[in-house]
C-alpha cells in the first residue's frame, strides 16, 4: 500500500514539475546581415523573433549604422503567382512563437550602410515592442555568398 502511495505521489510531482518550465521570453536571434554586392541598393538583415509570455508587435528595427532601415514582407499572389514586397509598420509576435525574417519572406532593408560593420563583421541593431521593451542585437554581416565582409571595400569605398 505505501508503495502504491509513494508512486502515485512520485508521479503527480512529476507532472506538476514538468508543468512548471520556463516562462518563454521576449528574444531576437540569429541575426545575420547580408550586404549587397551594389552599394546603393539595400542590404538585407535576417534573423528569428522568439515570442514571451505575452502577444507583442515589433514596432521597428533601427541601426547607428544605416540611414534608412525598413521592415518589408514578401507575398506571392494565389490566382497569378506574382510576387510582391510590400513595407510593414508592425507585426505581431505572439506568445511562445518564433517568427521568421527570412530570404523570400519577412525581412527588414538597411540602406546606406557604413563601412564600420564591414570592418567589424558585426552591424549593432535595436529592436522595439509595442510592450516597450527595447532589445539590442549585434548582427554577423557578411557579403552576398555568405563569406566574410570584405575589408578592402571598407577601406576603399
Amino acid at each position: 500500500m505505501n508503495r502504491r502511495i509513494f508512486t502515485l505521489v512520485t508521479a503527480a510531482a512529476a507532472l506538476l514539475l514538468a508543468s512548471c518550465g520556463p516562462t518563454p521570453q521576449l528574444k531576437v536571434k540569429e541575426a545575420v546581415l547580408t550586404l549587397s554586392p551594389v552599394d546603393s541598393n539595400p542590404s538585407a538583415l535576417h534573423f528569428n523573433v522568439y515570442g514571451g509570455p505575452e502577444d507583442v508587435r515589433l514596432l521597428r528595427v533601427s541601426s547607428p549604422s544605416a540611414i534608412r532601415v525598413e521592415m518589408h514582407d514578401v507575398t506571392v499572389d494565389a490566382k497569378t503567382g506574382a510576387v510582391s514586397m510590400a513595407p510593414m509598420d508592425r507585426l505581431l509576435i505572439p506568445a511562445g512563437e518564433k517568427v521568421a525574417f527570412k530570404k523570400g519572406g519577412k525581412h527588414v532593408m538597411m540602406w546606406g550602410v557604413n563601412t564600420i560593420p564591414r570592418k567589424l563583421g558585426e552591424i549593432e541593431t535595436e529592436f522595439l515592442f509595442s510592450n516597450n521593451e527595447r532589445i539590442l542585437v549585434k548582427a554577423r554581416v557578411q557579403e552576398i555568398d555568405g563569406s566574410d565582409p570584405d575589408e578592402k571595400k571598407a577601406i576603399d569605398g
